[in-house]
Parts: structure tokens; sequence; C-alpha cells
């Protein structure tokens, strides 16, 4: 099993690097958009690129606004002491943050207008628990796989091939999360049943079909199963819609 140095080095080196090489591949219309060059009016399946991609867009909002709260001046820096877990902690932050930035500039590259970042308060989330790196690791591993399943879910929509390819590309990213973030829990001993294999995290097996955060397991294998199954975009919102304000 690989330590957690080299779980996260190679999370790290197929982030930022992969997914900013596709968002490049749409820079010369960006800069055609800002020369206030005239366009046709946009089609159908563009305009439903764009609202795909905004969809996306809010969600790693979300995660990267999730990660931040728990470093630097975030409302819960200090709460964690491992340094593994703050190691954790600080890249996906980047990963994220990265992935907001080439959302943005792919969508107005496409002249589509980025939404604007929502407010979250994740106290829903954490209630009266005690906010330490097993929580943390336990609501990350709660949030990851649901923004797997979510690019799942939208890829097919997509209509142009070069967005598919760059989906496709932090929809890999993601799963890595989600790996590493339970790899580092079973090395904590905060995973419980490590061995249990799902195609639905963080959904239960009681309660597959829940949008409900306490019907969720984050206990589950860090490779999942062999094939994920996707969530639609309605299952998502309604999963997400208690930390956004």
């Amino acid at each position: 099993m690989p330590d957690d140095t080299q779980i996260t080095s190679a999370v790290n080196s197929t982030s930022r690097r992969q997914f900013m090489g596709y968002a490049a591949l749409f820079g010369g219309g960006m800069a055609l958009v800002s020369c206030g060059v005239a366009f046709p009016e946009l089609t159908a399946a563009e305009k439903q690129d764009i609202d795909i991609l905004n969809y996306a867009l809010t969600l790693e909002y979300l995660e990267a606004e999730f990660y931040a709260a728990f470093i630097g001046s975030g409302p819960y820096a200090g709460k964690l002491s491992n340094p593994r877990v703050i190691q954790y902690a600080k890249e996906i932050a980047a990963h994220e943050a990265s992935h907001v930035e080439a959302l943005k500039k792919t969508i107005i590259s496409l002249r589509g207008t980025p939404v604007a970042k929502p407010t979250f308060d994740f106290s829903p989330l954490i209630g009266n628990a005690t906010v330490n790196d097993q929580l943390f690791l336990q609501l990350a591993a709660v949030l990851e796989p649901v923004g797997v399943r979510a690019y799942l879910g939208q890829v097919a929509r997509l209509s142009n091939p070069q967005l598919i390819a760059a989906a496709a590309a932090i929809h890999a990213v993601e799963a890595n999360h989600v790996s590493a973030v339970q790899e580092l829990r079973v090395k904590l001993g905060f995973n419980t049943t490590p061995e249990r294999q799902t195609d639905i995290a963080p959904q239960s097996v009681t309660r597959p079909n829940s949008t409900a955060a306490a019907d969720f397991d984050p206990n589950y294998a860090p490779a999942p199963t062999a094939l994920w199954k996707a969530l639609t975009m309605a299952e998502v919102l309604a999963i997400v819609k208690p930390v956004i304000k």
C-alpha cells in the first residue's frame, strides 16, 4: 500500500496540470470575447453545455470552500492536528481552487457567465460534533463521491468533445480524492468497514436513494467498486442544499 506522501503526490500530479491543459484549449475563444468580436446566437446545445459547466462550478465552489474552511484563516482552521491530515487538506484545497478558476475561464470563453459563488454554511453537517481530524475526513469521505457521481451524471449531456475530455479529467481527479481520503481514514483507524465496496457512496446500503446526510455511510473501501453509479442533477442539488444559504 502506498504511503500518504505517495498518495497525495499522485493526486497532485494529475490535477492542475491535466485540467488546466484542457482549459487552455479555450483560451483563444476567451481572447476573442474580450476583443468584442461578434458571434452568432448560442445554440441550444451550447447553452446546455454552459448550464452544465455552471452546475459543475457550483459544486467546485462548494468543495473549495469546504477545504478552505479547515486551513489558513478558515472558520475551522486550527482544528486539525495530524500533519498528514493537514497536508491532505491543503493539497486538495489547491486542487479545488484550480478547478474553480479553470471552469470560470472556460465558461467565459464559451460566451457564458459564470454563476456567482453561493454562501456556504457547513454547520448543518457538523451539528454539535467535535471538529477534529476524524470529523473532517468523515465529511470529505461524504462530499467527494458526490462530486464524482455528479460529473458522471452530466458528462454524456455535453455536446462539445473538448468539454467532455475536460470533464473526464476533473472526474478522474475527484475519484483520486475519494481513494486518498479513504486510504488516510484507514491508516488512522477512522474507517470501520474499509473492505466494503460500493458504487453508491456516500449513500448507504439500507437507504440507497436517500439524499439526507444523516443517512449516508462514510465507511467504504478506498477503491469503492469497479463502476460508479451516476447521480442526477436533482439528486446532487438535494444533497448539497442544506449547506447552501
